[in-house]
């Protein structure tokens, strides 16, 4: 507090000393007056004619843009004239200003009103920033919203909103797989910024990709926040019980992602596919399992319908291309999912590099390509996940199951081959309930001990993600609808008569049936780190629910 300032008066001091703010760091923008420049989004700020002046903040160089966007009639005028028949011409206008600073060698950008995030060039924004400032500054203690997104399988985004406060703990974020994209709370004492330094009252922030903070209203003080922000920022650690958050982080556009990609591209001239694997897009999951063809449009090749997909038939559209064109010519072609009818599309189709997944080694860290972007998982992370992993793997096998030999092409061949002797064959007969109107696998066999078991084939195990997904969702279905047991005891009485499987049945154990098309033994090794991810969630989802469940490889021979 300041000097002879009662708390009130502190607080009423606050109120006019600070502003809240959103404020994005930008990368790969030069801290100077032509750099600034590269900071715009200049498409927006030149068609809609803002006003652009440099300017100077307490002697640091900047670049202010303002401006207004003017409209004669909002979109939703014509739906009330031809719903009622009276004319209604509604016009609006809104405004944003944008402000670049060049505090030493980093540059903010702090953005204002309705728009103001428009002027900004999305390319250049830090998407880490917000959450890197918040773990390092932020109390564990009062956390009061979190805002987190599953990595793998069902893109599932979860918002937890506690106005009091709670510990971080309490939110049961996973370790493993989802990426916390904000987390809010107030900030700890001791940091030498304007709105901290004024009265006792907490000082709440959010941290995303971009942080809203109060900073201070004149120009000295802000320039001070800005340098105790990047000083903040370049602490070593963040405070322990929010360290775990930065040990799974996207990876911001820029030189280092410049080169993974550059990577990624010589990888697509498909000398080793084994490194490349395909993972159905968090967007498209929901919908692949009706899929019958798969749509592939890349440049030069137009367009072609196949039963099945394979990273292969990505490659050898690519391959040929010269480096430094592959990855941008998938980024240029889509994949979409198509129904019985070729011209039934699904969803919306994807750009094509969102269906290649990847693991590439930086150094002692392991960075991961997943649904178009990349991500750094630490090493001490890393060791953790694979010791729950091989875990879970190292349990011993209580289902015997043949081999997998060349004279079982693909799934459901070996599928049929596995059937009989206690175990039924469900191989794509759909469960249609009130639920899953369109329906949904329940597994492929049912065991002996009605376990269910769920097959797959896989390359570098890349696509098991959806296989563990999918065996969530069954097993869901089956413990909590009545419908899904009612139509499983039909369909297997149909197929083994007399089986004694009644409509009490609710499963107790879940068997992932593995077989890498490389013969290599199923191990930490051999299993793709967003497969392990994946695999981590579903078991301790499982078993929350009662469920056993194990994972063996299936032998070739």
């Amino acid at each position: 507090m300041e000097p002879n300032l009662t708390p009130a008066a502190a607080r009423r001091g606050r109120l006019v000393h600070t502003h809240r703010t959103t404020l994005y760091r930008l990368d790969g923008v030069p801290p100077d007056a032509d750099g600034l420049r590269s900071g715009l989004n200049h498409r927006y700020v030149t068609d809609e004619g803002f006003t652009t002046a440099q300017t100077t903040v307490a002697h640091a160089t900047a670049l202010l843009v303002h401006g207004s966007v003017a409209r004669e009639k909002a979109v939703w005028c014509d739906w009330l004239t031809r719903l009622t028949g009276d004319d209604v011409a509604v016009g609006h206008s809104s405004s944003g200003g944008a402000l670049l600073i060049a505090a030493d060698e980093v540059v903010y950008a702090l953005t204002y009103g309705t728009i103001g995030r428009h002027l900004i060039n999305r390319a250049a924004v830090d998407p880490g920033f917000g959450v890197e400032f918040a773990i390092r500054a932020l109390g564990p203690e009062r956390i009061n919203q979190i805002t987190r997104s599953v990595l793998a399988s069902s893109g599932r985004v979860d918002q937890n909103l506690v106005p009091g406060g709670q510990h971080i703990r309490q939110f049961t974020v996973e370790q493993w797989g989802e990426i916390v994209g904000k987390i809010s709370g107030p900030l700890r004492n001791g940091h030498q910024l304007t709105a901290t330094r004024l009265g006792r009252r907490p000082v709440t922030i959010a941290g995303a990709e971009s942080l809203q903070i109060p900073l201070g209203a004149d120009p000295s003080s802000l320039l001070a926040d800005l340098h105790e922000i990047s000083a903040i920022c370049a602490s070593a650690t963040p405070v322990p019980a929010l360290e775990f958050i930065a040990q799974m982080r996207p990876l911001p556009a820029g030189p280092r992602t410049d080169e993974l990609n550059r990577r990624l591209d010589d990888l697509l001239a498909g000398h080793d596919p084994n490194e490349l694997g395909l993972a159905v897009p968090v967007s498209q999951i929901e919908h692949e399992p009706f899929a019958t063809a798969y749509e592939i449009r890349i440049p030069g090749f137009g367009r072609s319908h196949e039963p099945q997909i394979a990273v292969e038939d990505l490659l050898d559209r690519v391959k040929n291309r010269p480096t430094g064109k592959r990855l941008s010519t998938l980024k240029h072609g889509t994949i979409g999912l198509c129904g019985d009818d070729h011209r039934d599309v699904l969803a919306p189709p994807t750009p094509a590099h969102r269906w290649i997944t990847t693991e590439i080694a930086d150094g002692a860290a392991r960075i991961l390509y997943h649904d178009g972007r990349w991500y750094e998982m630490g090493t001490g992370h890393l060791d953790a996940l694979r010791a729950e992993i091989a875990e879970i793997l190292g349990h011993p096998a209580t289902v015997a199951l043949p081999a997998w030999t060349s004279a079982e092409p693909d799934e459901d061949a070996y599928n049929r081959k596995a059937a009989g002797d206690g175990y039924v064959l469900l191989d794509k007969k759909l469960l249609k309930t009130r639920q899953h109107a369109r329906g949904i696998e329940a597994c492929d066999l049912l065991g002996p001990n009605g376990e269910l078991i769920c097959v797959k084939r896989a390359d570098r195990s890349s696509p098991l993600s959806h296989l563990f997904f999918q065996g969530e969702v069954a097993v869901d279905a089956l413990l909590h609808e009545q419908d899904a047991r009612e139509r499983l005891v039909e369909m297997v009485q149909a197929a083994a008569p007399g089986h004694p499987i009644t409509a009490n049945y609710k499963p107790t154990k879940i068997v992932f049936a593995i077989a890498l098309k490389s013969s290599k033994p199923l191990t930490v090794d051999t299993l793709f780190t967003f497969s392990q991810v994946a695999l981590y969630r579903t078991v301790r989802h499982l078993r929350s629910d009662g469920i056993d469940v194990e994972v063996v490889g299936i032998p070739a021979a």
